[in-house]
């Protein structure tokens, strides 16, 4: 391994760990929070995750001022240069994964262990957090997606339709056993009123999906 690469590694090591300990602090933290009102819970995540954004966004300005020359520097490819750059792009996207999974996880345990704090929020939290899976893989899909140069192809636009689908299938299940007004007996329906924006907003502008006939996947 290189001098260079070395250094990156290093980094992004650092980066992690940081980012690993900010995490395990706020849930620790919040786990002695004991009020009705989750308010105060509510500003001082937001600080909290200012902070972990923070330190996602340092992975590729770092790369952009510094660490890109230095590979140049010595002399490496292009290939390798965009490796070791992707190397930094997945570890943000992990640690974004990660950043919004906590707050998930911390008022999820809120509203088991104080259910008048959380009441409102509970619903969407439990169903949330059935479906992490789901959503993770559903972002990764988005992820795939977006890294192509437009236009995508057929089979990028169709993975993220399914990834979606599937996540709003577990997302609206869980849901629904919390407010009648989700029609579980009728998933296709509420999974297709939750899609047909993405279709009408995004999918439209797809030429490859366009150009196939525009074809949904079955609900």
């Amino acid at each position: 391994m290189s001098a260079a690469a070395q250094r990156w590694a290093a980094f992004l090591g650092q980066i992690e760990q940081r980012h690993a300990a900010v995490r395990t602090e706020t849930e620790q933290a919040a786990r002695s929070f004991d009020s009705a009102d989750s308010t105060p819970l509510s500003h001082t995540l937001m600080g909290v995750k200012n902070r972990l954004q923070d330190l996602e966004s340092n992975i590729e300005s770092t790369w952009h001022a510094k660490v890109s020359d230095v590979f140049s520097e010595e002399g490496a490819s292009a290939e390798t240069c965009a490796l070791e750059f992707m190397k930094g792009r997945n570890l943000g996207h992990r640690l974004d994964d990660e950043r919004e999974e906590m707050e998930i996880r911390i008022f999820a345990e809120l509203a088991r262990r104080r259910p008048d704090a959380a009441v409102a929020l509970a619903p969407h939290i439990f169903a949330q957090e059935a479906a992490t899976g789901e959503w993770r893989a559903m972002r990764a899909a988005m992820r795939a997606l977006n890294a192509y140069r437009p236009p995508a192809p057929l089979e990028a636009v169709k993975a993220y339709e399914r990834a979606q689908i599937a996540y709003w299938r577990t997302y609206l299940t869980v849901r629904g056993r919390y407010e009648p007004a989700i029609q579980v007996h009728n998933l296709a329906y509420e999974i297709g009123s939750r899609m047909e924006q993405w279709y009408v907003s995004s999918a439209e502008f797809e030429p490859a999906w366009v150009q196939a006939g525009r074809p949904r996947e079955p609900l």
